[in-house]
């Protein structure tokens, strides 16, 4: 079996070709840890997550309701002029402030009745009534008087419950409404950072090979090829590099 294998020389294969990888690997995890750097810097300078938050969130409530939008901005963050500061938080944090000012509009649907529509759009309707409708008749009710007469006071209790499931409809409509909104912000901010890593680590890449000696020998489409690979393997291969470190290490 030792013979048929040749350990001994398997073994100096893979180190060799380990050590080859190796060298690669840490050029293009100094090219990625650059790139990352680089972006990180960008999108601090220019507040990259307010505009991309702006921009998910107009798209979210429509680009022309803007009563609905500045009646967020006043349960959010206490009206339309600090809307940047709503923006410029992370994901996490701005949908807990969402989700705050969702609680206030359906509890007081008729002084933010834009906000309101917006997230109730698509209720059930149960009978006759939409719930909707059915919870926004009745949150009046609850700040009038209560009636005395029997058959009222029986008709109220009736109303309440119906009432009351309604709401809790609506508020589980709306909790998925602004979960389904939170995974499409972070799915595309991710992906908006995974095309940009490409892009700038490719395009770092073709300077860097593009200022090697041999690199008149090489052809522009294999040159273009090759940074675009290096770009896309570029943010893995830190991963790669402490992996054959730690091989390396085991085998001394």
């Amino acid at each position: 079996m030792e013979n048929f294998l040749n350990l001994p020389e398997l073994s100096k294969l893979i180190e060799g070709a380990s050590n080859r990888i190796l060298d690669y690997a840490v050029l293009l995890a100094a090219v990625g840890t650059v790139t990352m750097a680089l972006i990180e810097l960008i999108k601090g300078v220019t507040r990259g997550r307010m505009w991309f938050h702006w921009l998910m969130v107009k798209k979210w409530i429509g680009w022309k309701n803007d009563q609905a939008l500045n009646e967020l901005f006043a349960l959010a963050i206490g009206g339309s002029e600090n809307a940047n500061a709503l923006y410029d938080q992370p994901t996490g944090k701005m949908l807990g402030q969402l989700q705050a000012a969702a609680n206030v509009a359906l509890d007081f649907s008729k002084v933010y009745p834009a906000f309101y529509e917006f997230l109730t759009a698509g209720a059930v309707t149960v009978g006759t009534v939409n719930d909707r409708e059915k919870w926004r008749n009745f949150s009046q009710k609850i700040i009038q008087p209560r009636p005395t007469d029997a058959s009222a006071i029986a008709a109220f209790e009736q109303d309440s419950r119906e009432s009351t499931q309604a709401r809790a409809r609506l508020g589980n409509l709306v909790t998925r409404k602004l979960d389904a909104f939170q995974t499409r912000v972070e799915y595309t901010w991710a992906r908006f950072n995974q095309l940009l890593a490409l892009i700038a680590g490719s395009v770092f890449f073709y300077c860097v090979l593009s200022r090697t000696k041999d690199v008149t020998k090489i052809s522009m489409f294999t040159l273009v090829v090759v940074s675009l690979m290096g770009g896309l393997i570029a943010p893995f291969a830190k991963d790669v590099v402490t992996a054959l470190t730690g091989l390396r290490a085991r085998r001394t």
